[in-house]
């Protein structure tokens, strides 16, 4: 119940947090008259996030979920939830409006999403009749009702065929990995485009300026311009060069490279991050001796390096035993 409990507050916060978005004291620090403006604002978002993930697909355990059932399990959680968020600042939320949080809460627990906070479980390798590897990860987020939230990423599913010679599949702290692969680091190139599109909203406002008054059919057709799809199709366009000038060679080296050269290059990759975080103010989760192992269709799964929980050189005796076994 806890993990419930962490998973519809982290929603509420989250809807609290967008329709607070440019005067958090309207949420904070209430008067009677800016709290039926925020509830209303409240509702809107509420409404709109539902909307978001109406026709997203549903998780395997949670298909005969309804929503009956949900209210059942959860509405103690419910109450000391919406008690603590808004009734101690003096917020009444209407029966319709409670009834739009729980239709909210129950949509997204039940769809495939990653805002989760989830554990990542990969499965790799070959079945009895595959000639060439997949990579299957599966996202594990906690259990409702007897039902496990789980569902496989498909968009991350990774397979070997006469159409796709290679692939490089980085998670957890994918940063450094993700710039080797694309030539930019992804944060920097968020940047890049975020700046690109502040830069044009500012071309426009200069425009404007220099038009003043003389043209308001010009200055009326420049307010209108939608600057986001130049801003999208400038990303693509910069998604297609990283994909024929990094990403394909990169790929195309990668799928003829032996074995041990794929391993080695799998360790240096983690190497490499782990050395970024050492050398910044970046949080050190990566780090240590790595393993390192090799799946193949001949050999099975192979250790190239492995750590043990103990000192070898200390405990030649385990070593003993193990190979007379």
């Amino acid at each position: 119940m806890a993990f419930l409990e962490n998973f519809i507050l982290l929603l509420i916060n989250t809807v609290i947090n967008e329709a607070a978005q440019h005067n958090q004291s309207i949420f904070d620090n209430p008067s009677d008259d800016n709290r039926v403006a925020f509830l209303d604002l409240f509702d809107q978002k509420v409404v709109a996030l539902t909307e978001t993930f109406l026709h997203t697909d549903v998780c395997n355990d949670f298909n005969d979920y309804t929503f009956d059932g949900f209210l059942q399990y959860s509405n103690t959680t419910f109450e000391r939830i919406l008690n603590d968020r808004f009734t101690i600042n003096g917020f009444v939320l209407s029966p319709e409006l409670v009834n739009k949080v729980k239709v909210l809460v129950y949509t997204i627990l039940k769809v495939k999403e990653e805002n989760s906070v989830y554990t990542g479980l990969i499965f790799t390798g070959f079945g009895e009749d595959e000639i060439y590897p997949q990579l299957i990860p599966i996202n594990i987020s906690m259990v409702v009702d007897n039902r496990l939230r789980y569902f496989v990423n498909e968009n991350r599913i990774a397979s070997i065929s006469n159409y796709n010679n290679g692939a490089v599949c980085p998670f957890a702290q994918t940063d450094v990995i993700n710039k080797i692969l694309s030539g930019i680091d992804p944060s920097l190139n968020d940047v890049y485009h975020n700046n690109f599109g502040a830069l044009f909203e500012k071309y426009n406002r200069e425009i404007l300026t220099i038009l003043g008054d003389n043209d308001p059919e010009m200055s009326a057709q420049i307010q209108a311009l939608d600057t986001r799809k130049l801003v999208f199709e400038y990303a693509q366009m910069n998604q297609q060069i990283t994909r024929l000038n990094y990403i394909a060679p990169l790929m195309n080296a990668v799928s003829s490279l032996s074995k041990e050269d794929l391993a080695e290059m799998a360790e240096s990759l983690i190497y490499l991050t782990y050395l970024k975080r050492r050398i910044t103010n970046a949080e050190e989760s990566v780090g240590g001796p790595v393993d390192v192992a090799i799946i193949s269709k001949g050999d099975g799964f192979i250790w190239i390096k492995r750590k043990h929980y103990f000192k070898p050189e200390l405990n030649q005796f385990y070593f003993d035993n193990y190979h007379k076994l």
